[in-house]
């Protein structure tokens, strides 16, 4: 039997901290879950006729053991991932009044063709919509857009604003071979940017061979496939274009966050790393938005001292088995964030991300 036998708890609380024993604090203001997903059945049945055999890289080099892992979240845990009742059961558990749903990761389907890819995002949206709008005080909306083809993204992050009301969209950290830094979404930064809405950069992971083991693909590949998008906003200047675009970024905004000092370095170090800024790195690192799904209490005090607590907003990745389910326990575990920043961190940062007022989610 394994040493830490007694940690092993999937969808409870972290092994990364001890926990408060009793009654958990919360603040006084709304809290609210920027970074969780949806899986919307519906549309993972149109798309399967749809998709190639081994699309999924990250599926592709992973151990059996850890394909039969993933294949059981959707058995054990069906009602979180879809069903909106469920949720918000498991929300007041975690002191959460509202989550800013977004679909599950493996549902921004960019790899077909486009208009398959335009129909199966509207199908996710509207799926995400007829879900939680009957529970107007406890959801609000992050869209998925066909990102292979930017006409139609644009299309569709109109309709998704205008039509369905969601605040933001969904992104993956790359768009096949495409790093966001690509020229052709330039339009999209521009429209996201106008509409002031949030920009939900989540990883598919950096996949490879080497992470076959121990579910390294989401450990390391996860904030890897971050950290790569991070760095290609920044040289290749998106931040500097578009200063008031909102990035939020998955998982601390992984190990860019906490090296940024090595890109000052090379800026200074190599011309091949200034051309396209002409500022330190970290001072366009310091424009994004990160949340806090780090699990360590120093992990996120390093994140609000580096950053800033206005850069920071509560993220939980539910229902996964890798998400964070005490979330507001978290921030109110730290003794250097004050109660005015917890408050900010756990849902007052997220409401003005995405435009949105306390008093509408009052309950």
């Amino acid at each position: 039997m394994p040493t830490h036998a007694a940690e092993f708890n999937p969808y409870n609380t972290t092994a990364a901290r001890k926990h408060m024993i009793g009654e958990i604090p919360r603040p006084k203001t709304v809290t609210v879950d920027l970074h969780n997903h949806m899986r919307i059945p519906e549309a993972a049945e149109f798309i399967q006729p749809h998709m190639a055999e081994n699309s999924n890289t990250s599926f592709k080099f992973s151990s059996d053991k850890t394909k039969e892992i993933y294949k059981k979240q959707f058995d054990v845990r069906p009602a979180g991932w879809s069903n909106a009742e469920a949720r918000i059961k498991d929300m007041d558990k975690m002191h959460l009044d509202v989550m800013a749903v977004s679909c599950m990761p493996a549902q921004m389907y960019y790899k077909v063709d486009p208009i398959v890819g335009q129909e199966a995002a509207q199908i996710v949206n509207d799926g995400i919509y007829t879900r939680i709008s009957p529970h107007p005080k406890r959801f609000v909306g992050i869209g998925t857009v066909p990102m292979q083809n930017t006409d139609m993204a644009l299309k569709e992050i109109d309709r998704c604003v205008n039509e369905l009301g969601f605040r933001g969209i969904q992104i993956a950290a790359r768009v096949d071979e495409d790093e966001l830094s690509a020229e052709r979404f330039e339009p999209i930064w521009s429209k996201c940017e106008e509409l002031s809405i949030v920009v939900f950069v989540h990883p598919r992971s950096f996949a490879s061979p080497r992470f076959e083991r121990h579910y390294m693909t989401n450990v390391i590949g996860n904030p890897l496939d971050t950290t790569t998008a991070i760095h290609n906003l920044i040289f290749d200047g998106v931040l500097a274009r578009y200063p008031k675009i909102k990035f939020y970024m998955s998982h601390g905004g992984a190990f860019a966050s906490h090296y940024a000092a090595r890109m000052d370095h090379a800026y200074g170090a190599r011309a091949d790393c200034r051309e396209h800024i002409y500022e330190l790195p970290s001072t366009y690192l310091k424009r994004l938005y990160f949340d806090t799904i780090v699990f360590a209490v120093d992990q996120l005090e390093f994140l609000v001292r580096k950053y800033g607590a206005d850069h920071i907003a509560l993220g939980t990745d539910y229902p996964a088995d890798m998400a964070e389910y005490d979330p507001v326990e978290h921030v109110c575990q730290s003794e250097e964030i004050t109660e005015a920043d917890r408050e900010k961190i756990c849902g007052l940062n997220a409401l003005r991300l995405m435009g949105l007022d306390a008093a509408d989610f009052q309950r």
